[in-house]
């Protein structure tokens, strides 16, 4: 997971950058399933570390703006209740949450926040097995932005609320898991640039 994050095509047309770590093969793949479904919670640690450096390397290859430029603003992509349960934990989350640490502890430093701000409401498919197609009917009308009081988890500097977040220019980056057509980020980025949101590029741990 080393090194510039690959450029990634997907099916849904999301018209803002797609990055991801890795493809989905090998160690890699072996590593964000070990994460989510096998009992392996602890590698949220290394999986956070390798975006944030993942990151870096964006911003020195000029394609993100550097952390002194503007607040970084973290927007994990939701899971369903019912996945949450299912795993006892809401596994993008714990991974951004190690991720903005790890943005803000670095050397130099910027403001950094993490933005809980989608949820998925109603009943959802389980996405594994489902087509391009299929997947955007999934998810069609069911990511929300969640109120504009909604507390951040923010560094100084960071803004600390959905209102805040509006009138203060930031880079905004959707993170997820797998990058499969696209369908999920498509859908994050659309209901976030219509609550006002510009989103600079999503970023997963490795693309299908």
């Amino acid at each position: 997971m080393a090194g510039v994050p690959l450029h990634v095509r997907t099916r849904a047309d999301l018209r803002v950058p797609v990055w991801a770590l890795a493809r989905h093969t090998g160690p890699a793949a072996r590593a964000v399933s070990a994460y989510k479904d096998r009992g392996r919670p602890d590698l949220a640690s290394p999986i956070g570390a390798a975006l944030a450096a993942g990151i870096d390397a964006l911003r020195a290859a000029g394609e993100l703006p550097e952390a002194s430029e503007r607040p970084t603003v973290l927007v994990p992509a939701p899971a369903s209740a019912r996945a949450r349960r299912r795993r006892g934990f809401d596994h993008v989350r714990e991974v951004v949450d190690v991720l903005a640490a790890e943005l803000a502890g670095s050397v130099p430093g910027g403001a950094v926040a993490v933005a809980p701000v989608l949820e998925v409401r109603g009943r959802v498919r389980d996405a594994a097995g489902l087509d391009a197609r299929a997947r955007t009917d999934n998810l069609s009308g069911r990511i929300r932005r969640r109120p504009e009081g909604t507390p951040l988890r923010a560094s100084p500097g960071a803004p600390s609320t959905v209102a805040a977040l509006l009138a203060t220019p930031s880079t905004i980056l959707v993170v997820d898991d797998v990058v499969t057509t696209g369908a999920t980020a498509a859908a994050c980025v659309g209901v976030l640039g219509e609550g006002g949101l510009r989103v600079d590029g999503v970023l997963g741990v490795t693309a299908a």
